[in-house]
């Protein structure tokens, strides 16, 4: 049942999106202008585990203070207090941090760059914060694990600032083709991640109102929350589009009819049974759309780096 805990899949999407970003997209255009990427091999894999240790540390706290909450949501599907104590729990939340702790410290001595280790334990309280506090203020808490969802590709302009800098003097047009696919999946992940949220927060209206947990939809009402997870739906529609009518985008062979595919039209489906959702079960349906439109974008990005580097 750990792997439930840890959300094994959504650990595999998160590793998956920084091995396609540093090793696919721009390790070779580093590369190919003579530009010295940050992270060998071994440092990268510690890297992207270190990104791991935040995330699973994440979802376990989380679960630790939605114990009351969860037994009202999801009574069979909770992990605490069902198939592991909320003592163990706490245990291997204070293993994964750390671990991580250890894998960060490394990293940042390894690097020369011992300030950036302060992100980690930053990272690790905000997340601790979210959970046990923030999480009951209309979408704050929904904006920060949105910004922890578009910080794990928009991560790498920090990482590998002084190449992508060097970039911007020696090919200035690659380095904005470049800033342009990364900045955009950057507000992609965000924005999808947002959406999913409120929806989320439609689907435990019950169970937060109860906990007294409130969320956007257990303050502003059903009714006002879907409003607004319709705008934020209808936003990462328009910003797809205006996104893949740039200049560099335009001239990508089925480009325009895969971001149909593969986006907007999942994302219209899942616009329509979001109106039409009145219930916990309903709204869990609209976030399945979401976290599919949230794959096909890493896809999508997969197919435009293949025409970026080959």
């Amino acid at each position: 049942m750990i792997y439930k805990l840890l959300r094994l899949p959504n650990l595999i999407i998160v590793a998956a999106t920084q091995y396609i970003i540093y090793i696919h997209l721009l390790t070779p255009i580093f590369e190919k202008n003579l530009l010295l990427a940050s992270f060998n091999n071994l440092d990268f894999f510690l890297f992207v585990l270190t990104t791991l240790c935040i995330t699973s540390a994440g979802y376990i706290i989380n679960d630790i203070y939605d114990v009351e909450t969860d037994k009202i949501n999801k009574p069979q599907k909770r992990i605490i207090n069902n198939h592991l104590s909320i003592t163990s729990g706490w245990n291997l939340y204070v293993i994964l941090l750390i671990l991580g702790a250890i894998l960060s410290l490394f990293l940042a001595i390894q690097r020369e760059e011992i300030l950036y280790w302060f992100i980690y334990p930053l990272s690790n309280f905000v997340l601790f914060a979210y959970s046990r506090w923030l999480k009951g203020i209309p979408m704050i808490g929904n904006i920060i694990v949105s910004f922890f969802c578009g910080a794990v590709p928009g991560i790498f302009f920090l990482s590998e600032a002084s190449a992508i800098e060097k970039l911007s003097q020696s090919n200035f047009k690659l380095f904005k083709n470049l800033e342009t696919i990364l900045f955009s999946y950057v507000v992609f992940a965000f924005l999808t991640n947002f959406y999913r949220e409120i929806v989320k927060d439609l689907q435990d209206e019950h169970g937060d109102k109860l906990s007294s947990i409130n969320t956007a939809a257990v303050l502003w009402g059903k009714r006002n929350t879907k409003f607004i997870a319709i705008f934020i739906a209808v936003l990462t529609s328009f910003f797809i589009n205006y996104t893949f009518s740039l200049p560099f985008f335009i001239n990508i062979p089925y480009l325009f009819m895969l971001q149909l595919i593969l986006v907007q039209f999942p994302l219209l489906l899942s616009l329509l049974f979001l109106i039409r959702a009145n219930n916990g079960s309903a709204f869990k349906k609209v976030g399945l759309w979401i976290k599919l439109i949230m794959v096909n974008g890493l896809f999508l990005i997969t197919y435009l780096i293949i025409q970026q580097n080959g």
